[in-house]
């Protein structure tokens, strides 16, 4: 297949983002003890946290755990940030806005002293998958089965199901091993083969049949983008873990995980203030000296984190001249990730285990670009969506005779437009309308696909659009994982979370290394890492 880009720079770019992919496994974290420990005193590094989503939380837990003051500042009445539930019906159903499945998320659970306070349940299978002409199911950690129920169904392409499958294990097992860069062609071969391509070249490599490539993209995370702009480590190293790792679920709802983060927190001294907004970072000389809220009062600091949106971060919250131009310049190449649809069925019969699946992908077409247009154009008629079964996961997860359900469908920002000036000062009528109508296919198209007799079966709808995510998160467009994925935006090349200005960092799904709920707690994760270096090399 043709090269992208030419050796120089497909070796630099896969340097770059090898060392992103590898970074948690590489961290030497008794020197990272170390350095936090020779810190001191710690009164004199007060840390002020903007957001509290799962990224600005791991941070501040890293930092408090630690012994530094930690202030956590959120502008919405809950923490979270999308990891977080609502009530409906008096409280008859609890509604998860995400997330809706993880991985690996155990060793920050356990570094940030939250492990035993928050129960993993083992997804039932690995994924559902519908199409016009196949319904599967795969299975947990087996990519044998995976690669047999595959080969079953395509069997003129059971060599190429082989051979992508194993590149995806070698995969794995490359991203467990470090790096040198000097012999990297040689020891990481086929990190080295798919740095520079993209899903949509990796899997033409092996396979033919469109068919099969929407059925395996499925299996892949929801990263957003469709094959053709997608990198292909992205998803390969993604789906390569959960298909040997398995997904888990977080037993209660997202809040509860929110909560215990507070807890341990709040447990080493740290403050959480919610319901404030910050409206500006305060600079001396180039150095963060600390935070305004929009409520008049200032917190000193001697460094900020921002789990808030870049775009807001360095456009709104600096003053000007404070960023360097090219490094603005850069960041304005970048966009702002897709955003979705969301409905909640809270329904009056039980349906667990008369309903196949927890996550359930639906495609009506084979053509994978053309979906991710039907994503961008809001068209709920043709986009390919999910359905979550919560139920399906442990028995209890709603109350005795209930069931919980949501549909889950990518949507672009552009079609919203028309309805951003009226929504935000309160006239929704119309947008009202235009969210009924979708909702409403949604949802016929979830009962002829999976759930028959759904419509009858609701007892509470609610929905939630990208106007929706932005009033909540104030992420640009709704973004649902920060910025864009892209191939020139992926690993190493996206934003740094150590930026230009002295004590600004960033944590969460618009630094390094991108979206995802695991990709964001290893985000707080690495920037704690950073703070105890800079910190711990001016001490030493």
């Amino acid at each position: 297949m043709e090269e992208v880009f030419d050796k120089s720079i497909s070796r630099r770019r896969f340097l770059r983002t090898m060392v992103a992919a590898t970074a948690a496994t590489t961290i030497d974290w008794a020197r990272i003890q170390a350095l936090a420990s020779a810190i001191g005193p710690k009164a004199d590094y007060p840390v002020v946290v903007i957001g509290a989503g799962i990224g600005g939380l791991t941070a501040a837990a890293y930092l408090a755990k630690n012994g530094f003051p930690v202030t956590v500042i959120e502008q919405h009445d809950t923490a979270g940030g999308y990891a977080t539930s609502f009530d409906r019906a008096g409280g008859e159903f609890v509604f998860e806005v995400s997330p809706h499945y993880t991985v690996g998320v155990a060793q920050y659970l356990e570094e940030c002293g939250i492990k035993e306070k928050v129960e993993l349940v083992t997804l039932p299978e690995f994924l559902r998958v519908v199409t016009p002409d196949y319904d599967l199911i795969f299975p947990q950690q087996n990519p044998k089965e995976i690669i047999s129920i595959l080969s079953e169904k395509f069997p003129q392409e059971a060599e190429g199901i082989r051979g992508l499958m194993g590149q995806l294990m070698n995969l794995l097992q490359e991203l467990r091993k470090p790096i040198d860069p000097k012999t990297i062609s040689s020891t990481h071969p086929v990190m080295w083969s798919m740095s520079n391509q993209t899903a949509a070249q990796f899997m033409d490599k092996y396979l033919q049949d469109p068919k099969l490539k929407t059925i395996l993209f499925a299996l892949g995370p929801g990263l957003g983008l469709p094959p053709s702009k997608l990198p292909a480590l992205a998803y390969g190293g993604a789906t390569a873990a959960y298909m040997v790792l398995g997904k888990v679920k977080i037993k209660g709802r997202p809040k509860d995980l929110s909560d215990t983060f507070i807890d341990v927190i709040q447990k080493h001294g740290g403050r959480i203030i919610l319901k404030t907004e910050v409206e500006g970072i305060l600079t001396k000389e180039g150095t963060v000296v600390g935070v305004k809220a929009a409520d008049g009062n200032t917190y000193t600091a001697k460094a900020v984190v921002s789990n808030a949106s870049a775009p807001a971060t360095f456009e709104k919250m600096l003053s000007p001249g404070v960023v360097p131009d090219n490094y603005m310049a850069k960041l304005r190449t970048y966009r702002p990730s897709i955003s979705s649809i969301k409905v909640w069925l809270g329904l009056k019969q039980q349906i667990r285990g008369k309903i196949k699946g927890y996550q359930i992908s639906i495609s009506d077409s084979y053509d994978l670009e053309a979906s991710y247009r039907a994503y961008l154009a809001a068209d709920v008629s043709k986009g390919p969506f999910a359905v979550f079964v919560y139920d399906n996961v442990y028995p209890g997860y709603s109350k005795p005779g209930k069931s919980s359900v949501s549909l889950l469908m990518l949507c672009g920002y552009e079609p919203w437009k028309q309805f951003e000036a009226d929504y935000f000062v309160g006239r929704k009528e119309a947008y009202r309308k235009e969210k009924d109508r979708i909702t409403q296919m949604l949802i016929d198209r979830a009962e002829a696909k999976v759930i028959p007799g759904l419509k009858s079966m609701i007892e509470v709808i609610d929905a939630a659009t990208p106007l929706t995510n932005v009033r909540y998160t104030k992420n640009p467009e709704g973004a649902i994982v920060g910025y864009e994925g892209s191939m020139n935006n992926f690993g190493m090349t996206r934003i740094k979370n150590r930026t230009p200005i002295k004590g600004l960092y960033l944590a969460g799904h618009w630094g390094d290394p991108g979206g995802g709920f695991v990709t964001v707690m290893r985000s707080g994760q690495n920037t704690f890492k950073m703070m105890m270096e800079d910190w711990g090399h001016k001490a030493g």
